[in-house]
């Protein structure tokens, strides 16, 4: 990115990249390397991750009555129809101007607590438990 269009990002703008980078990153790693992470038996991929969370997202913006985030979300039309909807969201808020900070302020916390502690779980650490292998097994789950 260009210094001279960060500089003219507002804060939440800035917010959206890193997000849209951390998450390209988490999903250029998962397809080079062939990664799905398996637990019991189930394989679960990137693409699965995102739409449960942009689906969680819509449930809990409609329960607490946040209608432009409501909105916001179902631009694009219904979250299961989507193609990508955590990188389209991510997309809007960095690229867009007149996005209300009511839509900001409510979306950009908790896509950042979701995607910051997928990073840390899935991340390339060797201490995220399901990427680094049997050393982080150990250290998490043995004494």
């Amino acid at each position: 990115m260009q210094l001279s269009l960060l500089l003219d990002m507002k804060p939440s703008q800035k917010q959206a990249a890193y997000l849209a980078s951390l998450w390209n990153r988490l999903a250029g790693q998962h397809i080079a390397l062939g990664c799905s992470c398996s637990m019991s038996g189930m394989s679960v991929t990137l693409e699965d991750f995102e739409l449960d969370i942009a689906d969680y997202l819509w449930a809990e913006s409609e329960r607490l009555g946040q209608k432009e985030v409501v909105s916001f979300l179902l631009f694009a039309g219904p979250i299961a129809k989507q193609v990508e909807p955590i990188r389209g969201i991510l997309k809007r808020l960095e690229h867009e101007d007149d996005i209300c900070a009511d839509v900001t302020d409510w979306l950009l916390p908790r896509m950042t607590k979701t995607i910051e502690s997928y990073a840390k779980l899935h991340g390339p650490s060797t201490d995220a438990p399901l990427f680094g292998g049997s050393t982080s097994w150990r250290k998490g789950y043995r004494a």
